[in-house]
């Protein structure tokens, strides 16, 4: 049974105990591992309604109503709340629970506002039960556990009141909180698309919790991650949230809580000089906010607290006091506690294992004005670091806590359990690509991170993540990016036939097999060249996959070769970065190509220190040649420094590093091209070829550097963190491209004006 069809049999059992606990009409329950039926009587009339799941429960889950078909619909609610609210429609408006807190922006679709109920419908003794529902609880509020309460009112008070709405049903003592995370705020518009998430929709985090017993109740609550778009991001973070729910679960209850709150207000009484009255409830939300604040910077919530006592509050000087290194409450300074939750440092070279800081040398810097200073009062100093345009959101984008911390940090639960979730979800958004989707540990690449999130090598990760429906689907992807699945199997192909296939078909393909799915039909481990080429040369052109509908894609693939369908999905799958085929108008024409390609690789973390560069050392376009043979690896694991080493292929005569050109003719030289006799004009074909003399050349962005040393046309980075590629170029059989020279002014600027293109 796969994870979504567990939670499915869990809902649905929890479903039919309410039912039965409370009466409700609804009986001959049916289920299988991906169907629901169940009847109720209206009217004196039994009528069935059926409920099929899909690969991604709770969302786009199917209602049919057999007594009248037409009226089918799709939901993204559990099967308890379906049922619950199958309940109110059938009780004509006699509503067990009160909404609460519900706003224009709740992702809920049956609150009060928006109900299709009739008011003036009234059953055959004339009396409207909406009516007596609002006569009989008018004036009562919602009885909520008093500790629940607090954590509410502490995020709001914190982070605002658009952050979280909730519902209480009290008929069932339970309470759905959805908590909602900006993600314009933590990813930047680039990072957002390769992930495929929509930045400017909130992300939802909708927790089940017991109204009464909260933090006392036996289990953890259950938890959905909503968002408009459909992503395996929204996947991967469900699990990791839920993870993360169930192991603080144990650790929290309500008196532990209390006592934090309890202890935090006898500190801010007494840690001051002189006596003060107790906090009006202003002052203690602003007070939290700042805690909060620092918190986020990966400071304890005991540090926070004592240094705004010694600053009398004062937000931006509280900031300054813990970068400088100030003793803290347990009497080490700030760097000296970071340093004892840092991991060891592993030993040997080559590859490391990725944390969400950056590598580089690491300075304290002070911070400038927050919203407790006015900024004309700031001397403008080279080591101060300027927020004042992200005074409210105080998350270092990306997740590059103070001192290294890593995103995995768990925040204090000082201020709530909300605010610890609302805290960690933020904390790993920005991240999720450094970790494995199914195991969340962290992925060991050469060069670090790369953009995409993908699974890692291990087996247990690869058979769950090919068997439980998470993997990218291949139909799809042909059908809204062909032209990009086409050069990505243009990609392998010319890998995994290249003469030095040992060394750069790499990533070799983990593929399941769908007749014994323990086992793996390609296997790193013994490797398998011959059968790769011949399963790639049964998969159809991609020109004649766009003919099929999606749906049969699969099976008429699997009717040449079982393997041919999942190392598609493989190769789509598994690469990790952000590749878009430029449309006409935004085609760089200098380049005598029609195949033209945005090509992004870096992740949050690594492009956010590649932008601070920029700003400090400016930057420049040069184009970087390699055959495409060697492109499978470098969309998978990044453009290495290959000099010294066994991918080196030309000399290393002006050092060790990544060679570049601001001149595409010495660029090409490196990707094999060499202009012949005749030449063939450019493409207008929508595909590729696929010929073996088929070339390519990249378009880079290239930091000012003193490192980066230029030799006339040759250009030498030692950095490859100071390289990125923006652009990819692909040329036929008898094409070859333009001598351009990036240095151009009218190129320059036609460059730029391509890098602003957004897919």
């Amino acid at each position: 049974m796969t994870l979504r069809q567990q939670r499915f049999a869990e809902d649905v059992n929890s479903a039919i105990a309410v039912c039965e606990q409370y009466g409700w009409p609804f009986t001959d329950f049916h289920q299988t591992d991906n169907s629901l039926t169940f009847a109720y009587t209206k009217n004196n009339n039994k009528q069935l309604v059926s409920i099929c799941i899909s690969d991604d429960y709770p969302e786009n889950t199917f209602i049919t109503r057999h007594d009248n078909e037409d009226c089918s619909e799709y939901s993204n609610e559990s099967i308890k709340n379906i049922i619950m609210g199958l309940n109110r429609e059938l009780r004509e408006g006699s509503i067990d629970r009160s909404d609460s807190m519900d706003t224009d922006n709740s992702c809920y679709e049956d609150c009060p506002e928006t109900l299709d109920t009739d008011e003036d419908e009234e059953d055959d003794d004339g009396v409207d039960y909406m009516d007596e529902y609002d006569q009989m609880r008018e004036g009562e509020e919602v009885e909520i556990n008093p500790v629940l309460l607090r954590d509410m009112e502490k995020l709001w008070g914190c982070y605002g009141e658009h952050v979280m709405d909730y519902r209480a049903f009290e008929s069932i003592e339970e309470v759905d909180t959805e908590i909602k995370i900006n993600l314009a705020s933590l990813l930047e518009r680039e990072i957002a698309e390769a992930w495929n998430l929509d930045r400017l929709q909130p992300l939802v985090i909708r927790l089940n919790l017991s109204l009464s017993q909260y933090l006392d109740a036996p289990r953890p609550p259950l938890i959905q991650v909503l968002h408009s778009s459909k992503s395996g991001i929204i996947s991967q973070l469900q699990k990791v949230l839920a993870d993360f729910i169930s192991e603080q679960w144990g650790r929290l209850s309500n008196s532990f809580i209390q006592q934090l709150y309890d202890e935090a207000e006898q500190k801010t009484q007494t840690a001051s000089c002189t006596p003060q009255p107790h906090c009006d409830e202003s002052s203690q939300t602003a007070h939290d906010r700042n805690i909060a604040r620092l918190m986020e910077m990966g400071f304890t919530a005991d540090q926070a607290l004592s240094a705004l006592v010694i600053n009398n509050g004062d937000l931006l000087l509280s900031v300054n006091h813990l970068m400088g290194g100030q003793s803290t409450s347990d009497g080490q300074t700030t760097a000296q506690a970071s340093d004892s939750s840092l991991p060891p440092k592993p030993s040997g070279s080559g590859y490391r294992r990725q944390t969400s800081h950056p590598s580089g040398a690491k300075r304290i810097k002070k911070i400038s004005r927050l919203h407790s200073v006015d900024p004309k009062d700031i001397p403008k100093d080279p080591g101060i670091i300027d927020l004042t345009k992200d005074g409210d959101d105080f998350t270092l984008v990306p997740t590059s806590l103070w001192f290294g911390k890593k995103s995995k940090r768990i925040p204090s639960p000082n201020l709530g359990f909300l605010i610890q979730v609302y805290q960690y979800a933020r904390q790993r958004i920005p991240t999720l690509n450094e970790f494995c989707v199914v195991c969340d540990d962290a992925h060991v690449f050469q060069n670090g991170a790369m953009l995409k999130p993908s699974v890692c090598s291990r087996e247990l990760c690869v058979f769950a993540f090919q068997t439980l429906g998470v993997m990218a689907d291949a139909a799809e992807s042909v059908a809204t990016g062909a032209e990009v699945v086409d050069l990505l199997i243009a990609m392998t192909r010319s890998a995994c036939v290249s003469p030095r296939r040992d060394t750069i078909f790499s990533p070799y393909p983990t593929v399941v097999d769908p007749t014994k799915s323990t086992e793996l039909a390609l296997n790193p481990k013994s490797k398998d060249y011959d059968k790769v080429r011949k399963i790639l040369e049964i998969i159809p052109p991609v020109s004649q996959l766009v003919q099929i509908e999606p749906s049969k894609i699969k099976r008429q693939m699997e009717e040449k070769n079982v393997l041919a369908y999942p190392l598609l999905q493989w190769i789509i799958s598994s690469n990790r970065s952000h590749i878009v085929k430029l449309p006409k108008e935004r085609r760089l024409s200098f380049m005598n190509t029609s195949h033209q390609y945005l090509l992004l690789q870096n992740p949050p973390a690594k492009e956010k220190v590649f932008q601070d560069l920029k700003k400090k050392h400016g930057s420049e376009f040069a184009f970087h040649g390699s055959s495409i043979e060697n492109w499978h690896s470098i969309i998978r694991e990044g453009l290495l420094v290959g000099s010294g080493t066994k991918l080196q292929v030309n000399g290393a005569a002006y050092g060790n590093g990544i060679y570049l050109s601001p001149n595409s003719s010495t660029s090409f030289n490196y990707s094999r091209m060499y202009k012949s006799g005749k030449q063939k004009n450019e493409s207008a074909s929508r595909f590729l070829d696929h010929g073996r003399s088929m070339t390519c050349i990249a378009l880079c962005e290239v930091i000012s550097h003193p490192s980066l040393k230029k030799s006339g046309a040759i250009w030498v980075s030692p950095e490859s963190d100071h390289v990125c590629t923006r652009f990819f170029f692909v040329y036929e059989a008898g094409q070859c491209g333009e001598d351009v020279n990036t240095q151009h002014k009218n190129n320059l600027q036609a460059i730029q004006d391509a890098v602003n293109f957004r897919a």
